[in-house]
């Protein structure tokens, strides 16, 4: 008589319940992971279109001849796209804010003789908001 070696019934149904737990222990978290690079996809876009709009005011600010940095102004509003707030303090020669935020104005507005500018960009674009403050010394 031959010995035959087989798996029986109960045997095949623990190996496959024993595949199944560590199936799902390892699906679980690949499920977080994604969502985390989701999350962190949207921080960057967002940071990145915040960056852009604060080089955007440096560029203009840093040239005197535009007179932009007095008059807390840009020359194209329509950079700053929807879900991008942008906010103005002054501030005096020792860093304290001397006025509460404003909004950036229009070039047209009068100039002032402020000598830093604390800029507060919030990009909420894409999901999950980005923040950027900068301080901007008169040219």
């Amino acid at each position: 008589m031959k010995s035959q070696q087989a798996f029986t019934l109960i045997e095949a149904l623990i190996a496959t319940v024993i595949l199944a737990v560590l199936i799902g222990a390892l699906v679980g978290p690949l499920g977080g992971l994604f969502k985390m690079t989701r999350s962190n996809q949207q921080l960057l876009e967002n940071t990145t279109v915040a960056q852009k709009i604060a080089e955007q005011i440096v560029r203009e600010w840093q040239d005197p001849s535009s007179g932009a940095f007095a008059k807390s102004c840009i020359s194209n509003p329509a950079i700053i796209p929807t879900g991008v707030t942008v906010t103005v303090t002054d501030l005096s020669e020792n860093a304290t804010p001397v006025s509460s935020p404003y909004s950036l104005r229009s070039c047209t507005g009068p100039a002032d003789n402020i000598p830093i500018k604390r800029v507060h960009i919030i990009a909420a674009v894409h999901g999950k908001p980005a923040d950027l403050t900068l301080d901007i010394a008169k040219p």
